[in-house]
């Protein structure tokens, strides 16, 4: 018997076989193909993480100047694939966040042409030197498994940006300009770390505060210009300063490596405002010591024989930021010219040294000079950044001179801004004052004066009344509490405002100022009529009127310029009062005033004490005037500048 051949087992085998090979090619596939897909979406998420905390790592950055803490920033370097049954993952990708010549004292950030307003902070800021600092990158560079193409992220000069092989993305605005507010930040220290989880990035302030100074170039031929390295050539420089009206120019040289040498050039004749810091990240960043003495406040001081006056200078470092803890050397030049009550005085933690000059009955008048150092007062040199001369005119006894409010120690700080809130105008004007009364006060009233009578209106303009905040109301003080006032539609100028009343739609409390701290005034914003008008370079007279918590009122007189005086020198306000005759009849002669470039005078009489100069115009006046009151004048030149004085009627 012949049996045939059962080939069924066979086909069963080869279909099994077959199925194995589908599923090896498929899992083959799988991690070949959707593997790599799934970790690069994993890689090109994080990267997108990474960009964001970079961005939080320069805002971090831009924040330090008025920012005394340390920030803490985390970064995200590597991530983690998803758990796979059975494919398998690469191993975890990291990346490298490193410093790039923040150490390196040749990768600097350079100001150049760059003159102070103040003559003492000029000796420093003179505009002939130019001034270098330290400062460069830090960039994070991702080390992925499949996302070959993911961008090295720069930080550098205010800006975040992705660097691409074939180009650069910028991730940020440029903060460095805006308008005439210029802001340098330079970042110093060493950083380089490698991991695939987070790291901690500190962000140290070592120089930082809200001060700023004015600067402008010092030739009709010059420019204000700022220099740095940087991986974006200047055609990207320019487009990220398109909007800035006062950059003039961005140019390129070739640097060292790979970097551009980039340069702004701003326009001539304007005032800048100038604010510098130094923020570290990583090792090996060092403190700022001490660099040039300044004065507080500018002009001459005045004292009668036998009063004393304070005077109060600041110690800074490179950076325009205070420094404690530093000595500072005092003393009169020439003999019978007044002295000092102590030779030497530290700094405070805002870097202020006052002095007290002492003229006796004995001490001759006229205009004394007293000096200070940071060194020996023997090796004394005016025109160094070290030294420091200031003029104290002494007057004789009894003679009304500077009257009882002019010897208030409540200090204009000479740094008034020209601000815009809401348009294209710099109609507001904001500027601080310090308490060095020694006792805290509590201020009542404002006087606000224009000297251009062309100004004669403050609104803040902005939609409805319920804004009470700075820039959002006619007048914001920023003290301890605040106070502000809200005139409504606005209101006509010159005048008084109460500061918690005044017949306004809403008023907070008066604002309490403690002893040695610091108010910030915010008048919001000046025009003719409903026209705002550009601010800088505008007079304007403040008086501040204030409760002393010892009891009594007292006040304070000064003239507030944003952007500095105009170029002529300012003139020197000064009057007689004769009392000859009827007992309140008073005839006040300004004709001891002058302008030291011979320049015409208009004379503006204050003859109540309220501030405001609309009682009397011209060079002699005949009022009856009671005894006791606080008599002020103001003298005008030909380009603006203006000069008060205050005697109290005998």
């Amino acid at each position: 018997m012949t049996f045939t051949g059962d080939e069924r087992a066979q086909s069963v085998q080869v279909g099994a076989v077959l199925l194995f090979g589908v599923l090896i090619i498929a899992f083959s596939s799988y991690q070949a193909f959707a593997v790599p897909e799934q970790n690069r979406e994993v890689e090109f998420n994080h990267n997108q993480q990474v960009q964001t905390q970079m961005q939080d790592l320069r805002n971090a950055i831009v924040s330090v100047p008025g920012q005394p803490s340390r920030q803490a920033v985390s970064i995200q370097l590597g991530t983690q694939y998803p758990s796979r049954l059975v494919a398998t993952n690469p191993g975890p990708p990291s990346g490298l966040l490193y410093t790039d010549g923040t150490s390196n004292e040749s990768q600097n950030l350079t100001v150049r042409n760059a003159e102070a307003i103040n003559p003492e902070t000029a000796d420093y800021w003179s505009g002939t030197a130019p001034r270098h600092y330290n400062t460069g990158a830090i960039a994070y560079k991702p080390e992925y498994n499949v996302y070959g193409e993911a961008p090295e992220t720069v930080y550098e000069h205010s800006v975040v940006y992705n660097q691409f092989r074939e180009g650069n993305l910028t991730l940020s605005e440029q903060a460095m300009v805006d308008g005439r507010d210029i802001t340098l930040v330079a970042l110093n220290g060493s950083m380089s770390r490698s991991a695939s989880g987070s790291v901690a990035v500190d962000v140290e302030p070592k120089s930082q505060s809200s001060r700023t100074i004015r600067i402008t170039n010092p030739t009709e031929t010059s420019n204000v210009s700022v220099s740095f390295l940087s991986r974006l050539p200047a055609s990207e420089w320019e487009a990220l300063l398109s909007d800035e009206q006062y950059v003039a120019n961005v140019t390129h040289t070739e640097g060292p490596g790979s970097l551009y040498n980039v340069t702004m050039v701003f326009e001539r004749g304007v005032t800048y405002r100038l604010q510098m810091a130094k923020a570290s990240v990583g090792t090996g960043a060092t403190d700022e010591r001490e660099a040039y003495l300044t004065t507080v406040s500018t002009g001459n001081s005045s004292v009668e024989q036998g009063d004393s006056e304070e005077i109060v200078l600041e110690v800074r470092d490179a950076y325009n930021n205070p420094v404690s803890d530093i000595e500072v050397n005092g003393a009169v030049e020439g003999s019978n010219t007044g002295s000092l009550t102590t030779d030497t005085e530290t700094s405070d933690s805002n870097g202020r040294v006052e002095f007290t000059y002492e003229a006796k009955q004995s001490t001759d008048t006229g205009t004394h000079t007293v000096q200070f150092s940071l060194n020996e007062i023997d090796s004394f040199n005016g025109g160094t950044p070290e030294d420091v001369s200031v003029p104290v005119t002494v007057t004789e006894a009894n003679q009304g001179s500077g009257g009882g409010s002019d010897s208030s120690e409540l200090i204009y700080n000479e740094d008034a801004v020209a601000l815009d809130s809401n348009g294209d105008t710099d109609g507001g004007v904001r500027f601080t004052v310090t308490n060095e009364l020694g006792e805290t006060i509590e201020i009542t009233t404002v006087a606000i004066d224009p000297v251009d009578d062309q100004i004669d209106y403050l609104s803040d303009n902005t939609a409805g009344f319920f804004q009470r905040s700075p820039q959002e109301t006619e007048l914001y003080i920023e003290a301890d509490p605040d106070g502000y006032t809200d005139l409504g539609t606005g209101a006509s100028l010159p005048r008084t405002i109460d500061v918690d009343g005044d017949d306004n739609y809403f008023s907070g409390p008066n604002p309490v100022l403690s002893d040695t701290s610091t108010a910030t005034f915010h008048l919001f914003e000046f025009g003719n009529g409903n026209n705002e008008i550009d601010m800088n370079g505008e007079s304007v007279t403040i008086t501040v009127t204030y409760e002393l918590s010892s009891g009594g009122t007292d006040s304070k007189m000064f003239t507030v310029t944003p952007g500095g005086a105009n170029t002529n020198e300012q003139p020197d306000a000064d009057f007689t009062i004769d009392s000859s005759g009827n007992s309140n009849n008073r005839n006040f002669d300004a004709s001891p005033s002058s302008d030291p470039q011979g320049d015409p005078l208009t004379y503006e009489w204050d003859l109540d004490g309220d501030g405001l100069f609309n009682d009397a115009t011209g060079q002699t006046v005949k009022e009856k005037v009671p005894s006791d009151t606080t008599v002020a004048l103001r003298v005008v030149d030909s380009e603006g500048n203006a000069d008060t004085v205050r005697k109290e009627v005998p």
